[in-house]
């Protein structure tokens, strides 16, 4: 990346990293009793106020105001890739690919479900001219098939097809959404081979590996937790990348017969953090936090 689109993007990072909440807007949202309550806060208070802008807070749903929020993380993807260098152009695809990825799984997620309009609030509208397929189309798909020819020429159509449901059969969600993730986590890794080099390229690499090394853990959390999935069951699914974590240990914790192990192995792995498992909800608020604090490293 060149110097100076280097040094332009890293100072907006940290500009939208300084509009973050603050201990104090948490404290502030811990005392509200509602979403109303909640949503009129972020609205008048915080930056979230641009996203935000137009609702009405007496009558917003709290799945509608969880988009909204959560849309605001691809909103500044968009905007922080313009200060980016442009000879790295395909690599900032990986923010598009991520949201496309996620309005596929969340149309595979209800295909059976006839009311669309939570799916409709969820569509990422601002991010359609960059997409590889029509996103309006999505909201129409109401089977296996139908989604296939949505995605017909694009990638995901290749990765999807092995995976119809043959006759009755339910879709299989779980080798849906690792056979797609897996396909960014490669493309990710070919596109960072291609655009960086030297140190660079070792940095960036630490970051995603670091991403996949911490969602593989994750699904296999989930499938032992969730699933009830036998080891070999979760090594059929899954081929754990390791970046951090010897890759021994985690085939000890995939064999583990308590998925609980993996989050008290978590303390005392390269990705210390304190936590309470009383107050852990989901893992993902785990990998979450693990995440944040990688990354608010490289932006000190």
């Amino acid at each position: 990346m060149s110097r100076s689109a280097s040094s332009a993007m890293a100072t907006k990072a940290i500009a939208m990293y300084g509009h973050h909440l603050k201990e104090a807007d948490y404290v502030e949202l811990l005392r509200k009793n509602t979403v109303q309550e909640i949503a009129a806060y972020l609205k008048a208070e915080t930056a979230f106020r641009s996203s935000l802008k137009g609702i009405t807070e007496s009558t917003i749903h709290r799945s509608f105001l969880e988009t909204l929020v959560r849309q605001e993380f691809y909103i500044d993807f968009i905007k922080l890739i313009r200060y980016g260098d442009p000879a790295k152009k395909e690599f900032y695809r990986f923010g598009i690919v991520c949201i496309e990825i996620k309005q596929i799984l969340i149309v595979i997620r209800n295909l059976t479900e006839q009311d669309r309009s939570v799916q409709l609030s969820q569509l990422p509208l601002f991010a359609k001219k960059l997409m590889d397929f029509e996103l309006e189309k999505l909201i129409k798909v109401f089977n296996f098939e139908e989604l296939l020819k949505v995605l017909k020429n694009t990638d995901y159509f290749k990765i999807l097809l092995p995976l119809k449901p043959v006759g009755d059969a339910e879709v299989d969600y779980v080798a849906c959404e690792l056979s797609l993730k897996n396909y960014y986590f490669d493309l990710m890794n070919t596109l960072i081979d291609k655009k960086f080099s030297g140190k660079d390229l070792n940095l960036v690499k630490d970051v995603f590996n670091s991403r996949i090394e911490l969602e593989h853990l994750t699904y296999i959390y989930r499938l032992k937790k969730y699933f009830r999935f036998t080891p070999k069951q979760i090594k059929d699914y899954i081929n754990p990348v390791n970046v951090h974590i010897p890759r021994k240990r985690i085939m000890q914790w995939i064999e583990s017969g308590d998925a609980e192990d993996i989050l008290e192995l978590l303390k005392n792995s390269y990705y210390h953090i304190e936590f309470d498992l009383k107050d852990l909800s989901h893992i993902e608020n785990l990998v979450d936090r693990l995440q944040f604090k990688q990354n608010k490293k490289m932006l000190r």
